[in-house]
């Protein structure tokens, strides 16, 4: 009897280890996925920069994307991975596949012809919708930027109802494990992007129009392809409209309030570009590439690990492994933030240079005041890197346990508290930093909120993050005194090639001293990485012998 136990515990202990391992592997391949997805993002950015040198042509490409963005998370956005991944991922758990298809094609279904409505909609009446969000700052905004953005739209509105069929593509792959194509697919969008923007961008109105028509193509060339890379699971879903179906209605219930927090973050992000209008020509760009370096950290070290942990967390918790689920989530918290610290504190002390570094390829056309304008709004951005850390797995493990109003409730709170922060401070005389402080000051409130909440229930709450946090926080800021000493003697100045070389070195030395700092304190994230690193470095030897 006690042998066999000790066989069951054996086995247990490694199931245990292969689903870590597996869990691991998972995570680096959405985190690849990931960098290379935001990396050529940034990409984007720099040849739109290149191809719209202009300030106002620049503003009205980022402001066209705007609207459309917005109707897509009103709509859909949010629900897609937040609804249906966990919840195609908990029925399987179940051995409820068959019936959880079924109403997934209906939640499809129903989406495509909502979708369809409102990007008709968009496309006609998209000169109102822009006059409407210029609202009561006509006089400080320049006409011509939001009706070339107008234009600009008509080709984005039916982009999005092919952007929310990829996507769909996408959340049923995550819930049928298939990280590798849901992860790179954005890549292959953004590629054809930047070659659309590159060969159609100039200042022009029609240079503009073309551009955006271009994206529409790559969209639906996109889709296509998307569909067809995991058809073994997709073609099982088909079009059935039937609105009234009562799984159908459940799950729709449980959609609504990500639905609206998905929304929420796009109408902040609105709102903020609003401010952003009157302080000239140029800060609508600068803010949205200070966003664009913010996101990079955050999506590759967060978005990865959450993408991972929600249908595992959801097959835990509808099993009732609640032990499992907290250190599931303690274990992604640590995994999140104990890259997130760093880069947001390293971003902190570098952020001109990061910026000129990224985007200032061409000094004619990317000028230092560009760069300063963009760094401003970085500054204020480095705190959102952590506080939203937080809140994005909190939110992910809300949704995988069912708990959906709780996102809702900090989304609400957020969309109160962004705008009179921001108001405040514009008022104050804070200027451009106002808007990327005011998000900032917006995460840590909803941080807060969601921590207290989600550990209310002590079976869930993760395990250990106070003496996480404290060992980070001494690790990191040994790394960002030693790094601002060595910035203030080697400053990045000089060629391109030079200018790259220094930050990187920077960079380098930054995680040297922050992962010793680790390992002398203990961290056991430290240690997993470094033991990563050996067992690979030993693979490759291995090899080669």
């Amino acid at each position: 009897m006690t042998e066999n136990k000790s066989i069951e515990d054996k086995n247990s202990i490694d199931s245990g280890k292969k689903k870590g391992r597996s869990f691991a592997l998972s995570a680096i391949i959405v985190g690849l996925g990931t960098f290379i997805t935001k990396f050529s993002g940034l990409l984007r950015q720099i040849v739109v920069a290149d191809r719209f040198s202009q300030g106002i042509y620049r503003d009205s490409f980022d402001i066209a994307f705007t609207l459309p963005d917005l109707v897509f998370n009103l709509l859909i956005g949010g629900a897609i991975y937040s609804t249906i991944a966990p919840f195609l991922s908990a029925q399987r758990a179940l051995g409820k596949e068959k019936e959880a298809v079924k109403t997934v094609s209906i939640f499809i279904s129903v989406a495509s012809v909502v979708m369809i409505t409102f990007s008709i909609i968009g496309t006609i009446f998209s000169g109102p919708f822009y006059s409407l969000y210029a609202l009561g700052q006509t006089k400080e905004i320049k006409p011509e930027v939001l009706t070339m953005a107008a234009q600009a739209s008509k080709f984005l509105f039916p982009q999005i109802f092919f952007m929310m069929l990829a996507a769909f593509c996408n959340g049923i792959y995550v819930a049928y494990r298939k990280f590798a194509v849901s992860s790179f697919g954005p890549f292959f969008y953004n590629v054809l992007s930047i070659i659309a923007i590159f060969v159609l961008g100039g200042n022009s109105p029609r240079n503009l129009v073309m551009t955006t028509g271009g994206i529409l193509v790559i969209t639906i060339l996109y889709s296509v392809i998307q569909y067809f890379l995991g058809f073994k699971q997709m073609k099982h879903f088909r079009f059935i409209f039937k609105p009234g179906d009562s799984e159908f209605l459940k799950l729709f219930r449980r959609a609504i309030p990500i639905l609206i927090s998905a929304s929420i973050v796009q109408i902040n992000a609105v709102v903020l570009k609003r401010f952003a209008l009157p302080f000239g020509d140029g800060n609508v760009y600068g803010y949205s590439n200070a966003s664009t370096i913010w996101q990079i950290p955050y999506s590759v070290f967060v978005v990865a690990v959450t993408t991972v942990m929600t249908p595992e967390l959801a097959g835990d918790y509808v099993s009732k492994r609640f032990s499992k689920a907290s250190e599931l989530v303690a274990h992604s918290l640590k995994s999140a933030l104990f890259m997130t610290i760093p880069s947001a504190a390293f971003i902190a002390v570098m952020s001109l240079d990061v910026v000129k570094a990224v985007f200032q390829w061409n000094p004619a056309k990317y000028t230092d005041q560009d760069a300063a304008t963009a760094a401003t709004f970085l500054l204020g951005f480095c705190i959102a890197i952590i506080g939203a850390t937080v809140v994005h797995v909190f939110n992910q493990a809300f949704y995988a346990i069912g708990m959906t109003k709780v996102p809702l409730l900090a989304g609400l709170v957020g969309l109160v508290i962004n705008p009179l922060a921001c108001q405040v401070m514009v008022t104050l005389g804070v200027g451009p930093l106002s808007l990327s402080l005011a998000y900032s000051f917006t995460t840590i409130c909803q941080m807060v909120m969601l921590s207290m909440i989600y550990c209310r229930r002590k079976e869930l709450a993760p395990r250990g993050i106070i003496v996480f946090l404290l060992k980070a926080a001494l690790s990191v800021a040994v790394m960002s005194l030693i790094v601002f000493i060595f910035d203030k003697f080697i400053p990045a100045h000089g060629g391109k090639i030079t200018q790259l070389t220094i930050i990187a070195g920077k960079g380098v030395a930054a995680v040297v001293i922050y992962f010793a700092m680790a390992v002398v304190l203990k961290m056991e994230e430290a240690t997993e990485w470094i033991e990563k690193f050996k067992a690979k470095l030993l693979k490759k030897t291995a090899k080669k012998a």
